[in-house]
């Protein structure tokens, strides 16, 4: 079996990360979290202690986070409105990417799939839901809407923008988050043909094209937080 771990703020202190170094041939660092800044120095620091070791950096999607920089307090049965835009009103929580361009769904979570809201009504930019418990909302969370489908020009244009800053750094390999179809990884290894892709299945379009994503990727991950709140725990 192999191991993939996680480079985070505790693990990239030089102990800590010469150990991990020593027990895998390859880390991964997940760009959706903390700086750029803070993730070029992490792949700097692993490369120096061990020019070998394969560096996997996951790049986000186009999945939806709140852009909150404290926890926000959220009583049950509360209306809330998630907005994508740059101005935000009392009871809107802004988000940092436009929302999915199909929404077939009756609820929407939040922080993979611990918080629960009923929809209201939504439109273009805004989704407004009810809250159907009590709860905390730090800031960056992902807001998983499922059944929904993603804008893949959009998909693409933000890999591009991450790969453009990353590749400097010679990374060996990239996670893909929300692929769902094979066109964009078709694209992005007839442009890099030397990294290895890895295609994360993510939500529900993710799995009906699983074969073809499977076929085109060199390694598949399943994000367990992601698609289970998409899909469910038992279809999981």
């Amino acid at each position: 079996m192999k191991i993939l771990p996680t480079i985070g703020p505790e693990t990239v202190k030089t102990k800590n990360l010469k150990f991990i170094l020593n027990k895998t041939e390859i880390v991964r660092i997940n760009s959706s979290h903390n700086t750029i800044d803070w993730h070029i120095k992490t792949i700097k620091k692993i490369k120096k202690i061990n020019s070998n070791t394969v560096v996997l950096v996951d790049i986000p999607g186009v999945k939806p986070r709140t852009k909150n920089s404290t926890p926000i307090f959220i009583k049950k049965n509360k209306i809330v409105t998630f907005k994508y835009g740059f101005k935000s009103k009392s009871n809107e929580i802004l988000l940092t990417r436009p929302l999915p361009k199909k929404i077939r769904n009756k609820k929407f979570s939040l922080d993979d799939g611990k918080f629960l809201f009923k929809i209201i009504s939504k439109s273009k930019n805004s989704i407004k839901g009810k809250s159907l418990q009590e709860c905390i909302i730090k800031p960056k969370k992902g807001l998983n809407i499922p059944n929904s489908v993603y804008n893949d020009v959009l998909q693409e244009k933000i890999y591009m923008q991450y790969l453009n800053i990353f590749l400097k750094s010679k990374i060996d390999a990239i996670g893909l988050s929300f692929v769902q179809n094979k066109k964009i990884i078709q694209k992005i290894k007839k442009k890099f043909p030397s990294l290895i892709l890895i295609s994360k299945v993510e939500n529900s379009e993710g799995l009906k094209n699983a074969d073809e994503i499977s076929k085109f990727s060199d390694a598949i991950m399943i994000d367990r937080g992601d698609l289970s709140a998409e899909i469910g725990d038992y279809n999981l």
